[in-house]
């Protein structure tokens, strides 16, 4: 009886791994001492190095899984049933490399030598965006030297790449590229779900992409896009329903460290603007409005961590103005500029001291701007580096009016419906 039961356990057990998206275990075991992988990784690096890219490294794990279908190919091939439509598994490996990745790709080349399919791979735009994508951060690699007549004894080089965030943590920042993940002139949004979006900038042109940041942000009113510790990279300003004001730095690799606490209560009843208020100042500031007394205050940034003191900036009359900041005039002194209840934009233009100056306030906006159900300023949208001003009308449109010296000038629609759905920041 049991020289018939085990055959069929056998072969249930392999159907089940088939089933699974599993395979029998390689015949061969290739590890970065190998010296074609190691070639391979190497031209791979070599190639990432030159585009500002930080190499990828060896994980023995998912180089199991390439080797596995390297040898399944050479099978193929050798049974003369190989064919470029099943070249690749289903879901590309992504089923049997280890999990806990959050991006990933499968390449595949036949040629004569190490070289020849590196090259291959840079010839062709899908494989090259997989091999120099900056999210990569793990490869696995296994080949198999072919033996069947007429392919020449070339290697069959399966390549499966990953990007895990544990890694990245330890690889240094990519020397030739700008991993952040908020830049100057992009918009940050939060969608009813809590979760954090960033649109970079199209320069004018439509935000139709947008990148996935993180959750959580369920309980945010107002979220800022500042560079808060002044180290060249954008972070995330926060105001909670729970009256806290954090701040979640922005990482050199992308992503955003855990939120830091600016303010502990109290914050709920404010609108506030993080903005470089002051001349001299090393770090923004804050520039709250009390929602219920219409005061206005300005809060130093002693060392980019928690707020530090605040001063009375305006002693009423600011409850029922929409407030942002630019430097309208261009002279370096931060502007303040509020919406009215008629729907006009008044200009406050300040001393670079943090006071207003004493002047008749001139109107900047005629008319029309009630319609805006979002202000905020943005700068550097456009790429040249000047400021302009972000608004959201009743119809969900998204607009972007540059700013240049004492003007605004004619908009550009760079959002089609929709985001009267999200909370922006800018």
């Amino acid at each position: 009886m049991q020289k018939t039961v085990k055959p069929f356990i056998a072969l249930a057990v392999l159907l089940m791994m088939l089933l699974s998206g599993m395979g029998p275990a390689s015949a061969v075991t290739r590890t970065a001492s190998d010296p074609f992988v190691k070639e391979v990784l190497r031209l791979i690096n070599e190639e990432r190095a030159g585009h500002g890219l930080s190499p990828v490294v060896w994980n023995q794990s998912v180089g199991n899984v390439s080797q596995q279908w390297a040898e399944e190919q050479n099978n193929r091939i050798n049974r003369d049933t190989y064919s470029l439509s099943t070249i690749h598994r289903p879901g590309y490996g992504s089923q049997q490399i280890p999990d806990g990745y959050d991006w990933y790709t499968e390449i595949i080349g036949i040629n004569n030598n190490a070289q020849q399919i590196v090259d291959w791979w840079m010839n062709s735009p899908v494989h090259k965006a997989g091999m120099l994508s900056p999210s990569a951060t793990d490869i696995g690699i296994g080949y198999m030297k072919t033996t069947k007549s007429g392919w020449y004894g070339m290697y069959v080089v399966v390549a499966n790449i990953a990007g895990y965030p544990d890694t990245r943590a330890e690889l240094p920042p990519h020397p030739g590229i700008d991993m952040a993940s908020f830049k100057d002139g992009d918009i940050a949004a939060v969608d009813s779900a809590g979760n954090l979006f960033a649109y970079p900038t199209a320069f004018g042109g439509d935000l139709w992409k947008r990148s996935y940041i993180g959750s959580g942000f369920t309980g945010a009113l107002e979220v800022e896009v500042a560079d808060w510790n002044a180290d060249g990279i954008q972070d995330i300003v926060a105001r909670w329903s729970s009256g806290k004001l954090t701040v979640h730095y922005g990482l050199a690799r992308g992503g955003l460290a855990a939120a830091r606490t600016v303010g502990s209560s109290g914050w709920a009843n404010y609108d506030i603007t993080v903005t470089d208020w002051k001349q001299g100042d090393l770090y923004p500031a804050i520039v709250a409005k009390n929602q219920s007394n219409g005061r206005l205050y300005y809060y130093n940034n002693p060392y980019g961590e928690r707020h530090g003191s605040r001063t009375l900036i305006g002693a009423s009359g600011w409850a029922n103005l929409e407030i942002f900041t630019l430097d309208f005039d261009y002279d370096g002194r931060m502007d303040l500029i509020a919406k009215t209840p008629h729907g006009q934009l008044k200009l406050y233009r300040t001393n670079g001291n943090a006071r207003f100056v004493s002047e008749y306030r001139r109107i900047i906006g005629a008319s029309g701007w009630n319609t805006m159900h979002h202000l905020s300023s943005i700068n550097n949208h456009l790429g040249n580096g000047r400021p302009g001003i972000l608004a959201r009308d009743k119809y969900g449109n998204l607009h972007h009016y540059p700013v240049s010296p004492n003007l605004v000038n004619r908009r550009s629609t760079i959002g089609q419906g929709g985001w009267d759905t999200l909370m922006l920041g800018s």
